[in-house]
């Protein structure tokens, strides 16, 4: 089933093009990384798929109908969104935060039910931190802040899973961490996963297809297929080398600031 639809589609923000003729499909249960340097359009992307921004032009279809039309969609959608601001004086819990992402479901004013805490309980085991329920939010690394911040877009059983740069300002061992939960969570729970990153190494082993993005799509396909210097030196706007580093492909970019 093609879950998510792109025809020709054209997005302006911020009195700019940031998405220009996009077109794709993706298919239930796949593992898209979304590529491309920063300010390249990847968080438009998912914003367009949320709804919360409207093509000028063209088409997109979630579970084959028009957000704008039908905007109950938005509560089959897990969205992390990017360097999420949580000011550590406010004394919310984890649990706290974890059912926030509930209220879609059951409403803004509707205190949660015995079956929203038991899903609660459900999301932190399955990211790990069911012991962290009652540790104020202020207290957490960046590692286990990330965590929870996926715990609360599962809250809602989500049938699509949107990650944008979820291991930006992490240490290596949390971004590995994390990068390594998205996929157990893709598997078990059967997600369509798309995960933004201007870092194709992250991801390259785990997803199913990649899609190089700058404001328009210069390719997309299964890693193997599509892994081309020429190709991300025109999508990065500078210098790439594909190297290899203890038997797999690794991507050296040589300036970011495109």
């Amino acid at each position: 089933m093609k879950i998510i639809q792109f025809q020709n589609v054209t997005v302006s923000y911020e009195n700019r093009i940031a998405l220009e003729d996009v077109t794709f499909d993706l298919e239930e249960g796949e593992f898209l990384g979304i590529i491309g340097p920063n300010a390249s359009g990847k968080t438009t992307l998912l914003k367009t798929i949320l709804g919360i921004l409207k093509p000028v032009k063209g088409t997109v279809l979630v579970f084959g109908e028009d957000l704008a039309h039908n905007g109950h969609i938005r509560s089959n959608i897990g969205y992390v969104p990017q360097k999420e601001y949580i000011d550590p004086t406010i004394p919310f819990l984890v649990k706290d935060l974890v059912l926030m992402g509930r209220y879609a479901k059951i409403g803004l004013f509707k205190r949660p039910s015995r079956e929203d805490f038991r899903l609660m309980e459900q999301v932190l085991r399955d990211v790990g931190m069911d012991d962290m329920e009652d540790e104020p939010v202020g207290h957490l690394s960046g590692g286990q802040l990330q965590r929870i911040l996926i715990a609360r877009a599962l809250i809602s059983e989500p049938r699509i899973l949107l990650l944008d740069e979820p291991t930006t300002g992490l240490d290596v061992n949390s971004q590995i961490a994390i990068i390594r939960l998205i996929s157990k969570l893709h598997k078990e729970k059967e997600l369509t996963v798309l995960f933004v990153t201007h870092d194709i190494n992250t991801i390259i082993n785990h997803c199913s297809r990649v899609m190089y993005l700058n404001r328009r799509i210069y390719a997309i396909g299964k890693p193997v297929d599509v892994l081309n210097e020429d190709v991300l030196r025109r999508v990065y706007g500078t210098d790439v080398r594909i190297l290899a580093f203890n038997g797999a492909p690794y991507v050296a970019v040589s300036d970011h600031h495109a």
